[in-house]
């Protein structure tokens, strides 16, 4: 099965470990390597209280997501290959364990706690899609974002994230798999300037270094037309045909 479809991409941001420091920043963008020993970058938009609450990725998707936020956006698609797995391996850990379960682990654990987050800080009634499709999960969001579009919407805010696995759970993984916290964000609205296919496959052993999302915003942040990338059961293909503002 194959999806192929155009949004207008408007902007477009990123983070990882070592976007703290603009050295380190270019190092990733030159080599594509992440650093488990890299500082995570300081958000200035998120209040202090519910900053202490929220995990090093869903600060960074909340981060880039409030960079990007515009009056005009709508809607909000939310994606995230292991969803709350830090919370879960916390909670399922003080279970087995026979402690108490944090009750912020508890309120936080499910797919949509970050995006509700979002809606609270900025008393935004955003209509929000969460999304967690594996491998599948950017290229599921951006299939999200053109049906809003294609419905009563004029900008959707794509926001793909993930928090750090836990170790516990590497051994489960293909190897090479990224296991850091990241996140991106994509402003889309109505348009051709961005060309997006979406390939099913029946290879399993597919793989990038890094999370789809962020691969894709590597590759053209640095001045490619397109990209490619095979990833497990997907192959998903992005070009560009217009500006875009790289924040």
């Amino acid at each position: 099965m194959s999806n192929t479809f155009s949004l207008d991409l408007v902007a477009t941001t990123a983070q990882t470990l070592g976007f703290a420091d603009e050295a380190t920043r270019s190092a990733f963008l030159t080599t594509g390597q992440v650093d488990a020993s890299w500082a995570a970058p300081k958000s200035t938009r998120i209040p202090m209280m519910m900053a202490r609450r929220l995990t090093v990725g869903e600060r960074m998707a909340l981060d880039c997501a409030l960079s990007l936020l515009s009056d005009k956006t709508q809607a909000l698609v939310y994606a995230s290959h292991h969803s709350e797995l830090e919370r879960n391996h916390r909670i399922l850990s003080a279970l087995a364990e026979q402690r108490d379960v944090s009750p912020t682990d508890f309120t936080l654990s499910v797919n949509n706690s970050a995006p509700g987050n979002l809606t609270i800080m900025t008393k935004r009634p955003l209509t929000v899609s969460a999304i967690s499709a594996s491998h599948a999960s950017f290229g599921a969001a951006l299939t999200e974002a053109y049906l809003m579009l294609q419905d009563q919407y004029e900008e959707v805010l794509v926001v793909d994230c993930d928090g750090a696995v836990p170790e516990f759970y590497h051994q489960h993984l293909t190897a090479g798999e990224f296991t850091l916290p990241f996140a991106s964000a994509w402003l889309l609205r109505r348009g051709s300037s961005l060309e997006v296919s979406c390939t099913a496959t029946n290879d399993s052993a597919g793989m990038v270094e890094l999370p789809a999302s962020l691969a894709a915003w590597r590759i053209l942040s640095q001045g490619a037309g397109a990209c490619e990338l095979t990833l497990p059961g997907q192959h998903l293909q992005l070009r560009l045909n217009g500006a875009v503002t790289w924040a």
